[in-house]
């Protein structure tokens, strides 16, 4: 390990312990935080303050068992503690399987020395996803767990397990995950990583705490599995604001696996990451280079992971699977035995051994966002030589395999030594109820698959706004973009106008705007008033009436809430129906109704399929009607379609819905304050796309240069 390089720092440990799997890590975390004095420093993806920390029914605690009210009873108890808990800022689509808002739970805004923030200060599509929680800068943990809902399990995995369920009495899948527990030097330069990103997130500075030795806050019943050995912190950070990009879990990954002479063995929940796969892949090709495990989860989970990201990986697993000339790998998935089959264990763990040399722990996936996109943190430990160092790297391999397989450990060690290879020891054990299993990771069928580019879903940088449109293939239609986004914003920006002229000068004598209003809201009153603004999307569309000016009727007739779905089942209908009159229709006629300018269009949009879509969804690329005849005329499924179009046209039909419902009520109950408010909304959406269009302009010339000179030195 190379600080700079293939680490952030090499710091000594006095004391360095595996924890597998959740029971393990959160009764640690317990028992060091019951020790804290000072500080208590969380910094994670994500938090729960309902997870029960210990489950155990012969536990009898002296202190509160749930997470939220656990911390609040140690600031009670410790008057110099202080709690600080740096939380994602996490996207919509993780709401529902997190908490909602845990300054919600009594005494977490109202105790003044416990502070919750969330990081948003990552560039835009990338997650703060480092899971690290140091207390007193005595003693840290790093790794794949979150202390958050769904977490927890015991090493047994069994398929059933009473005490595997959330707050909710919900129960989950099994769960497989790795922390890493250190003391000392390398615990205190956690504390300055973790106070680094909270003061990069909130712009406050934390002090570092009285120093206290390790004895005072390692558990005591907690045993190392090395002593006095060093610990490499390593990071993923990506370029961003004054943030300079940091690729070191990468490099310490890259070069791992090139100096690796007997066997690597990765876990991770993800295979995404095309430098890690090539890496593998020169590796395999090699004659006399080494066995290849990995232990994956199955499938993902939901249905948008599992037709992105299953499907990425189907791809580099395939090209992997290629350069095996000599028969080194091997791809499994645990399961364990349940009430209807074999039930898989949801691999959550973010690791690799190389030999008994080198093994790392963190936070990063084997994904392109993992390894430049993200922010991460991992750990790593190289024995260097050191016989002892050696056996306990290679004792924490076998104990994974031996959990993965329904084995000892020592059985595990054994058939190595038996078969002089790990690919042939895991061949001779896997069989069991409890086992590793192989030829499970099915290609999922084309017409089900969204086989993205990795830029769009996985990326390996932040990217600009013109890369992300070249990544479907609209780059050439950037000046398109902006005005027709300008022209959207005016048409608004002159609805507020018209409202504000019809309360204060003399229009309001020549136009009812109040009633029209009325009429609008009568009709959606009416028992066929549903069926008439249907029947208004599918004339609109036919006759390629604007979709804004569709949407804002619907809004005024059925409120903001009926409104906005009313306008999403409309828009749907309108665009199936054009789609299908596409399809009939054909591309060549389709070019000569619009235009030969669509050809690109249509040709993007037959190629990249879902994303394309749901591009034009979002971005103002052509008018919708032309884009659902262009869509039906090009190759795309119809699921595709409808999908696309739903996640595309939800965020602005609810921008929509918001803001009319603005205007309506500054009609109804004119005021400055209410029209000031309308204006401050379009102003500041004008903004936001004079801002990009200012941005996508002004790469314009060096592309011209790129494609009008001469090509670039290599």
């Amino acid at each position: 390990m190379v600080p700079g390089q293939t680490c952030w720092r090499i710091e000594p440990a006095e004391r360095t312990t595996f924890l597998v799997d959740g029971e393990a890590y959160f009764k640690a975390f317990r028992e060091a935080a019951l020790r804290a004095k000072h500080s208590i420093l969380i910094v994670g993806w994500d938090i729960d303050t309902q997870v029960e920390l210990v489950r155990d029914d012969s536990f009898s605690p002296e202190m509160p068992t749930k997470l939220g009210e656990f911390l609040r009873a140690l600031l009670r108890r410790r008057r110099k503690l202080r709690v600080c808990v740096l939380n994602w800022d996490y996207a919509l689509i993780y709401a529902l399987g997190r908490q909602w808002m845990p300054t919600a739970e009594p005494g977490w805004r109202r105790h003044r020395r416990l502070w919750y923030q969330v990081d948003d200060h990552h560039p835009v599509g990338a997650s703060h996803h480092q899971k690290l929680v140091v207390i007193d800068d005595a003693v840290a943990f790093v790794g794949g767990l979150d202390l958050s809902k769904s977490r927890w399990d015991t090493r047994d995995h069994l398929a059933q397990n009473p005490r595997r369920v959330n707050a909710d009495g919900a129960s989950y899948a099994p769960f497989h995950d790795a922390q890493m527990m250190v003391s000392g030097g390398a615990a205190s330069a956690l504390g300055d990583l973790a106070r680094s990103r909270w003061f990069s997130a909130t712009g406050r500075r934390l002090s570092a705490p009285p120093r206290r030795s390790v004895e005072e806050v390692w558990p005591p019943k907690m045993n190392a599995d090395l002593t006095e050995h060093p610990v490499a912190i390593m990071r993923t950070q990506p370029r961003y604001e004054e943030l300079e990009e940091q690729r070191e879990i990468e490099q310490a990954y890259l070069t791992a696996i090139k100096r690796a002479r007997r066997s690597i063995y990765i876990e991770s929940q993800y295979f995404t990451a095309q430098a890690i796969s090539r890496a593998l892949a020169q590796r395999l090709s090699e004659h006399d280079g080494p066995d290849v495990v990995l232990v994956l989860r199955q499938y993902c989970d939901g249905w948008l992971e599992r037709r992105t990201m299953d499907s990425l990986r189907a791809q580099l697993l395939h090209e992997v699977e290629l350069a095996d000339h000599y028969g080194r790998l091997r791809v499994y998935a645990p399961v364990v035995p349940g009430e209807q089959g074999a039930e898989p264990v949801a691999v959550h763990s973010k690791l690799l051994v190389v030999d008994d040399e080198f093994v790392c722990i963190g936070s990063a996936n084997l994904s392109n966002r993992s390894m430049g996109f993200d922010t991460e943190c991992n750990l790593a430990i190289e024995a260097g030589g050191h016989a002892r160092v050696q056996t306990v790297i290679a004792a924490f391999r076998n104990g994974l395999l031996a959990e993965h397989l329904g084995v000892a450990p020592d059985v595990v060690a054994h058939q190595i030594h038996t078969c002089g290879s790990l690919a042939g020891a895991t061949d001779a054990l896997c069989g069991g109820g409890r086992t590793l299993v192989a030829d499970c990771f099915e290609a999922m069928p084309a017409s089900e698959a969204m086989i993205p580019e990795h830029a769009l879903v996985d990326p390996e940088r932040p990217m600009a706004a013109d890369h992300l449109l070249a990544g479907v293939g609209f780059r050439g239609e950037r000046a398109r973009i902006v005005r027709r986004a300008m022209v959207g914003l005016s048409l608004l920006a002159g609805m507020a106008i018209l409202a504000a002229a019809w309360r204060w000068t003399a229009l309001g004598q020549l136009l009812d705007l109040e009633a029209m209003v009325g009429y609008a809201q009568a009709l959606g009153r009416s028992p066929l008033g549903l069926v008439t603004v249907m029947g208004g999307y599918l004339v609109g569309g036919m006759l390629a009436v604007p979709v804004t000016l569709l949407l804002v009727v619907t809004i005024l007739a059925f409120g903001p809430w009926f409104g906005a779905l009313s306008a999403l089942a409309g828009s749907l209908l309108s665009a199936i129906t054009l789609f299908g009159l596409g399809r009939v229709m054909g591309s060549y006629r389709i070019r000569r109704l619009a235009g030969s300018r669509v050809e690109h269009l249509s040709r993007r949009i037959a190629e990249r399929g879902l994303w394309a879509v749901l591009l034009v969804r979002i971005l103002p690329i052509a008018p919708f009607s032309v884009v659902n005849l262009i869509a039906g005329a090009s190759s795309v499924s119809l699921r595709h379609f409808v999908l696309g179009t739903v996640l595309g046209m939800l965020p602005g039909i609810a921008i929509m819905a918001a803001f009319v419902s603005r205007l309506e009520e500054a009609v109804r109950e004119p005021s400055w304050q209410a029209f000031s408010l309308v204006g401050l909304v379009v102003a500041a959406a004008w903004g936001a796309v004079w801002l990009v269009s200012g941005r996508l302009q002004s790469r314009q010339p060096a592309e011209s240069r790129m494609t009008a000179g001469s090509v670039p030195a290599t």
